[in-house]
């Protein structure tokens, strides 16, 4: 009787499992491609499974804003073993005599005591996750019922498999020594009514696991489900921000402005997310009071896919029954408009009912998802960064503000302005683009008229032509590539903005303009190298513009400046122009093309005899608040992002903050200025001070007298 009804129960149990699982995959399924490969390089998927998701690689790193979830490490381990004894549990009750005891003791004694002692760790860590939330209250981890059903059926497990072998043990009189913990309860447990003990336990033990397997997917637990696909199916590529190129002929897919216009890997990604807050709690914009926070993003978009699912669905099984009934009203010759029966009348009201509440429905871009939430973003990365599973964020809002911008017409008016400065003049600030040169003025700069086929074409980029403050590292940069005698040239009135504000902003079709005049330009030109000291053009003129047939080799600055000291290159003439410096880490130098080393290395290499790294550095660098187009954007709500980052220089003491991104440069510029400090601490980009150290190079003054 109990196996039939243990079947019984597991048959129901899994067939509604599979009805979910066939509902959700569904829901993936309404995705379109990516166009990306996600089934190349099978052995590094599979080892990328190992280390992420078995090994919980990610999970286990430490940073500046969170600390080691050490107790979820134990609990997912534990929980991976116990699982074991799970599976023996219920392939012995559906097929009694078939169970791991057939192993060799040699084999089935040192398994079953790792499981023993493991349900006991994993209960200790599932009640202190219950503490932490309920006393310690981490912020974005709050207490509420899904923590608590599901903290309590990993605890109602754990203690019920105690139960089922510690009463099997009591009822048996024998000391099993492989089952410690067990044995020890069943020292204390009466003989008498063990038999019936070790029932209770198991069929609570039964209960709880097939409850659990069906709630899991509509709990934030998913991401059982959600991240070993995730982890396989990851963006292997050194393209990390992935936006594909937007067909501008299709009208019906100009951004995405509802899930399904998702790719499947995007919709892939809300099933993954373990709610571990990481992401907003290293978001700049939500550290800064925005109204931005990627995880609920992420819900949002999860929440959005199931909720119009589920009603597509029950509009579906409603248009069924509608002709259902009508066939047979048909077979019995009734009126199917002058005279249809009450049961028809109701069910054609539920087709209209439910169809006007799909349509009542707030949009998602713009609507579930609201429009400041989208403007918020640095487009920085840290975010994707500290992803335990790999969610691409960025890519998501990008792809919203595509649809907000081109679609709904929707554009802030600052972005605007900006727009048509690009559109008239090649540039964000609308200066005259026949003075995209006049930085050059009394320097000797070639120009690629006269000299054809250099080794470098130096990409001077909008801020380096026609910004006061960065125009002077650009003629730093000329003076650093003139007296290491490189061979470059650049391309003057040619230029024009790689179109980096209007593709971070949604405006793909702006951006495929410049971006197509550009790769001509340099195709002209006969480029081979490019070099440019603004990480936005490097992440631009790499990634982005192969779209458009542009296959450049493209360096940063300080990538070519860390090469030439290397190569010998150039030297340095002992005496630093600051004594005491701290780097601030460029989002898109750093987190999204990996160069953390050069601008360190080259600090190292000009003297500067004290190098201070910032508690928020490399890969956990905080944003400067420029990206994602917010340069030309104003911040309405919250702190500065640029003041948060100033706050944390200003507190580190130095004399100077080197920088490598001409963004940052203003930005930070701007944030001394307002804390009133611009007199006290410098901010200098790389190239600045290299131009400074080089021996018998006469340079303007770059750091100003102060007192001392």
């Amino acid at each position: 009787m109990t196996q039939v009804l243990f079947i019984l129960l597991l048959a129901a149990s899994v067939a509604f499992f599979a009805r979910t699982m066939w509902v959700f995959g569904r829901a993936l399924a309404t995705g379109v491609s990516d166009g990306r490969p996600r089934l190349d390089e099978l052995a590094g998927r599979v080892m990328d499974v190992g280390v992420y998701f078995f090994g919980q690689k990610k999970v286990a790193e430490e940073g500046p804003q969170h600390r080691t979830s050490k107790h979820h490490l134990i609990i997912f381990w534990g929980f991976l073993i116990i699982t074991i004894a799970t599976a023996d549990t219920v392939v012995s009750s559906a097929i009694p005599g078939l169970s791991l005891a057939l192993l060799p003791d040699l084999l089935y004694q040192p398994l079953f005591l790792v499981i023993d002692v493991f349900n006991l760790l994993v209960l200790a860590m599932i009640g202190w996750a219950i503490l932490r939330r309920t006393l310690v209250k981490p912020r974005l981890i709050p207490w509420n019922l899904d923590a608590g059903l599901i903290l309590g059926a990993i605890g109602a497990l754990m203690i019920t498999h105690f139960g089922m072998h510690a009463y099997e043990i009591a009822g048996s009189g024998k000391d099993v020594w492989f089952l410690p913990v067990s044995n020890a309860i069943a020292k204390v447990l009466p003989p008498d009514g063990a038999e019936r003990g070790r029932e209770i336990a198991y069929w609570l033990h039964v209960l709880v696991l097939l409850t659990f397997l069906n709630y899991l997917p509509y709990s934030k637990h998913i991401h059982l489900l959600g991240a070993l696909p995730n982890i396989f199916t990851r963006n292997r590529s050194e393209r990390r921000m992935d936006l594909p190129k937007l067909d501008l002929e299709d009208e019906n897919q100009w951004g995405v402005a509802r899930y399904e216009q998702f790719s499947w890997k995007s919709l892939l990604d809300t099933y993954a997310c373990t709610e571990c807050a990481r992401c907003t709690n290293y978001c700049p914009a939500y550290n800064t009071g925005k109204n931005l926070s990627p995880m609920q993003l992420i819900h949002d978009i999860r929440y959005e896919m199931l909720d119009r699912v589920e009603l597509r669905d029950a509009i579906d099984k409603a248009k069924r029954d509608v002709a259902g009934l009508e066939g047979f009203a048909r077979e019995q010759g009734e009126d199917l408009d002058a005279h249809p029966s009450a049961d028809l009348v109701f069910a054609r009201n539920q087709v209209t009912a439910l169809e006007a509440e799909l349509a009542s429905m707030p949009r998602m871009t713009g609507g579930r998802v609201q429009e400041d939430t989208l403007w918020a973003c640095t487009t920085c990365g840290a975010c994707q960064e500290v992803c335990p599973v790999f969610i691409e964020h960025p890519l998501k809002i990008l792809q919203m503000r595509q649809n907000l911008v081109l679609e709904q017409e929707k554009t802030p008016g600052e972005l605007q302005r900006t727009y048509r400065n690009m559109e008239r003049q090649s540039n964000p600030w609308g200066i005259g683009n026949d003075q995209r040169m006049a930085w050059a003025k009394d320097l000797q700069v070639p120009l690629i008229e006269d000299n054809p086929d250099p080794e470098y074409i130096l990409w001077v980029g909008c801020a380096g032509a026609f910004d006061n403050r960065i125009i002077k590292q650009t003629r730093a940069m000329v003076k650093v590539l003139n007296t290491a005698g490189i061979r470059y040239a650049v391309l003057g009135h040619n230029e024009a903005c790689t179109g980096d504000p209007a593709r971070r902003t949604g405006n793909e079709m702006l951006f495929q303009m410049l971006a197509e005049q550009n790769v001509e330009t340099l195709k002209q030109a006969n480029a081979k190298k490019v070099v440019t000291s603004c990480p936005h053009c490097l992440h631009t003129l790499k990634h982005d513009y192969p779209q458009f047939g542009g296959n450049f080799e493209v360096v940063h600055h300080t990538q070519l400046i860390d090469r030439l000291y290397k190569d010998g290159r150039l030297g340095t003439n002992g005496g630093a122009p600051v004594a005491k410096v701290t780097y601030h880490d460029s989002c898109y130098l750093g987190r999204w093309n990996r160069e953390f080393d050069a601008p360190r290395a080259i600090l190292d290499k000009i003297g500067v005899p004290n190098i201070v790294e910032l508690t928020r550095n490399k890969r956990h660098g905080f944003c400067c608040g420029a990206g994602g187009g917010r340069m030309f954007m104003e911040e309405a709500e919250g702190q500065r992002v640029n003041f948060n980052r100033t706050d944390e220089i200003i507190a580190a003491e130095v004399e100077a903050v080197a920088v490598a991104c001409p963004f940052c440069n203003i930005m930070l510029t701007d944030g001394m200025k307002q804390r009133n400090v611009d007199d006290k601490i410098a901010v200098l980009d790389i190239a600045e001070l290299v131009a400074q150290s080089i021996p018998d190079v006469p340079v303007e003054s770059l750091v100003r007298k102060r007192d001392r």
